[in-house]
C-alpha cells in the first residue's frame, strides 16, 4: 500500500464518481444573463444630471430675462413721462401768444403801421393766357402780374 495522504485519497474518490455528460441541445442549458448594471447605471445618472442641469440653466436664463424686461419697462415708463413733458413744453413754445410776446419783448419788434405789397413786373412774352393761369394756380407768380401778362399776351398794353 502506498502512503498517500488522506485528503488526496478523498479527492481521487470524488473524481471517480464524476461522469462527463454531453449536451444534446443548447437551449436546454440555462445560463444567467451577465449583469452589466454599472454602465447602464452610469449612463442613466449622466442623463438625469444633464436633464437637471438643462432645466436649471433654463430657469436661470428665464429669470435673467424677466429682470431685464422689468428694467426695460421701468425705462420705458421714465422715457414716456419725459416725452409727455417735452410735448407739453413744445406745445407751450409753439403758442402764437408766446411767439408774439417773444418778438415784442426780446427782439423788439412792433406791429406794422401799414402793409404794402410789392408786385414784380414779369414779362411772360408770348405766353398764352392758359399758361399764365396755370402759373397762378401753382402760386409761382403773384395774381397782379398774371393779369398783366394775360393782357400783354392778348396784345393790349
Amino acid at each position: 500500500m502506498s502512503a498517500r495522504p488522506a485528503h488526496v485519497a478523498r479527492e481521487d474518490d470524488r473524481r471517480a464518481q464524476l461522469k462527463v455528460v454531453r449536451r444534446r441541445a443548447r437551449h436546454l442549458i440555462k445560463r444567467e444573463k451577465p449583469r452589466k448594471v454599472a454602465p447602464v447605471f452610469i449612463a442613466g445618472t449622466i442623463c438625469a444630471v444633464a436633464v437637471v442641469f438643462g432645466v436649471l440653466l433654463e430657469q436661470v436664463v428665464l429669470a435673467q430675462s424677466a429682470f431685464k424686461m422689468e428694467r426695460l419697462k421701468q425705462r420705458i415708463a421714465v422715457e414716456e413721462a419725459e416725452r409727455e413733458e417735452l410735448m407739453l413744453e413744445a406745445a407751450m413754445l409753439d403758442s402764437p401768444a408766446r411767439i408774439e410776446r417773444f418778438a415784442k419783448d426780446v427782439l423788439g419788434m412792433v406791429p406794422p403801421e401799414r402793409i404794402e405789397y410789392v408786385v414784380a413786373d414779369i414779362r411772360l412774352g408770348r405766353m398764352a393766357p392758359q399758361a399764365a393761369s396755370r402759373l397762378l394756380a401753382q402760386s409761382i407768380i403773384p395774381p397782379a402780374a398774371t393779369e398783366r401778362a394775360a393782357v400783354s399776351a392778348a396784345g393790349t398794353p
